[in-house]
């Protein structure tokens, strides 16, 4: 009887912390996440992240948690803790989990450092040029430094005159190539597009993931119509490859519906083992801010192979 009690009153406290604000541990915190079903089926599977044939898939859904803690009138503590969360098939039970952006560090007037695994500030400037983010068409399909990394050290300053300035650096010991690395970048605008209907970004990676590449990239968006461009140089560290690639992106919001065309092209050979060129095509419906449903088509051209994917989709942002 006691035992029960006791059990009894653990299972009461512990649902009355569950129910308490975020705050009243002194921080603030967001439980976020993506949930996403796709129905696809490609032709030969030479392309990255679709398999050959007809698959029922989860493409980067992930669950996390955000927040910052603030510790006096000079610092607070930022953290971030995500996974990816893997498909439907029996083999990714073993596996379910995969590491995403995952760091602890302070903001202030300064701006703010963390350190984990976080993407690179070459990445990070790619703004919101890619219609087709995490699908089987995204950019990085065919353009090299679209990289997340773990042990690195990010810095972001705070906006000046509408500038932003960030950096990633990776000591020697940490890296790939065994090589201290760096990525650079200059964003001028919103690169969410919402304080300004423009984004323009220049960056620069050096020995991250054995590349070095500069690229320039903007997007504009004038009222229902979005373009974004890019272009890029890259090469590897050794000098064996280099080449340049480029992409182009367009939408146009009609009430619901989001009619949207990309095309992606690179000869540096750093993501393809040829001279690759991509164009996409597709649909939104968005629901609401939260749900979207997706309709894809997208080609792959190799010299010597070449794929292409159609896909169904629906996510759910929460």
């Amino acid at each position: 009887m006691k035992n029960n009690l006791f059990q009894g009153s653990v299972l009461a406290a512990l649902c009355s912390v569950a129910t308490l604000p975020a705050t009243t541990f002194a921080a603030d915190y967001t439980v976020y996440g993506k949930a996403e079903v796709q129905i696809a089926n490609t032709d030969t599977g030479i392309m990255r992240y679709a398999d050959e044939g007809t698959q029922i898939d989860a493409p980067f859904s992930r669950i996390g948690i955000k927040g910052n803690h603030k510790l006096n009138e000079y610092f607070t503590a930022v953290f971030k803790y995500e996974v990816q969360v893997k498909g439907f098939e029996h083999d990714d039970t073993n596996e379910p989990f995969a590491a995403r952006n995952t760091y602890l560090g302070l903001k202030g007037a300064f701006g703010e450092v963390v350190v984990g695994r976080n993407d690179t500030r070459f990445k990070y400037s790619e703004g919101k040029l890619d219609n087709f983010n995490e699908t089987q068409a995204d950019i990085s399909q065919v353009i090299a430094g679209q990289d997340r990394l773990g042990d690195t050290i990010t810095y972001t300053s705070k906006y000046w005159h509408n500038a932003q300035f960030s950096f990633t650096y990776a000591p020697k010991d940490d890296n790939k190539d065994n090589e201290a690395g760096f990525a650079a970048t200059l964003i001028y605008g919103d690169r969410n597009l919402n304080k300004t209907p423009y984004s323009i970004s220049i960056s620069h990676v050096d020995s991250l993931n054995n590349i070095k590449a500069s690229r320039i990239a903007g997007v504009y968006k004038f009222e229902k119509l979005q373009l974004g461009a890019l272009y890029q140089h890259s090469e590897s560290i050794d000098g064996a490859k280099s080449g340049n690639g480029y992409v182009l992106s367009a939408s146009y919001k009609l009430d619901k519906w989001v009619p949207k065309v990309q095309f992606a092209k690179d000869d540096s050979k750093l993501r393809q083992t040829s001279d690759a060129s991509q164009w996409t095509t597709g649909v939104d419906y968005i629901f609401d801010k939260q749900t979207t449903a997706y309709l894809l088509y997208t080609d792959l051209d190799l010299e010597e192979n070449a794929d292409n994917s159609v896909a169904l989709g629906l996510k759910y942002k929460f």
